[in-house]
């Protein structure tokens, strides 16, 4: 086969082009808004929700925080909640520690802001120094939607009025559908989010509110046991 139909049949790498960037941009000025009417519609003051947001920067995780608080959840359930959402970012850091070039003071900045959108932009370069050029592009037209998001909504929370007569209320669950989408579309995602969703369904009922959000984790260790690798 020649040269250039060998070259030509590998898939070039994902780059951020300026429309990406711009998209990338206005979904984090979207959640930031969100978020903030949401927190100060639920009584937290303005200033608490403006801080809160820039140094937690994680929407998912302020999201489940307020879904078990709202459901009736104690405030501890709430935040564990929040914890267990943002679990994920450890595990993500851990995928791309070894892709980024050598140097602690290059790699620990990136573990902190080591999201979903960056990380998985990153992840799919050839080189070190173009996962580290692409995940700091992705992370920077995150953060300038974000901060511009949570800023805005920090003056529009009080303006508003009622969250869900203007439907805020159903950002977290479409933006938790629009993660785990393709993970859903997996065997083992598959029977991870039935078994969850189940056991949840189950003790809703049964154990206080809150608690049935965070033990349909359980469904994870369910779907580990019963997919198997070939072999073993």
């Amino acid at each position: 086969m020649p040269a250039e139909s060998r070259h030509d049949s590998v898939p070039a790498p994902t780059r951020l082009s300026l429309a990406d960037f711009a998209t990338m941009a206005i979904t984090f000025f979207s959640l930031g808004v969100t978020l903030q009417v949401l927190l100060i519609d639920n009584g937290t003051s303005a200033t608490r929700a403006f801080v809160a947001s820039a140094v937690i920067f994680s929407a998912t995780s302020q999201f489940a925080y307020l879904a078990v608080r709202d459901a009736g959840g104690s405030e501890w359930a709430a935040i564990l909640a929040g914890v267990i959402v943002a679990t994920r970012f450890g595990i993500l850091a851990v995928s791309l520690s070894r892709r980024l070039p050598e140097g602690t003071l290059r790699r620990i900045p990136a573990f902190l802001n080591a999201f979903d959108p960056n990380v998985a932009i990153a992840v799919q370069q050839p080189t070190p120094e173009s996962v580290e050029r692409e995940f700091w592009r992705t992370t920077a037209g995150m953060m300038i939607g974000w901060f511009l998001g949570i800023t805005v909504g920090t003056f529009l929370g009080d303006v508003l009025g009622d969250t869900q007569r203007l439907g805020l209320d159903a950002v977290f669950p479409a933006a938790l559908l629009a993660m785990i989408g393709n993970l859903l579309r997996t065997r083992d995602g598959w029977i991870a989010g039935v078994a969850g969703g189940l056991l949840c369904l189950a003790l809703l009922p049964l154990v206080p509110a809150g608690l049935p959000i965070i033990l349909s984790l359980a469904g994870v260790g369910i779907a580990v046991f019963l997919v198997k690798e070939p072999g073993s």
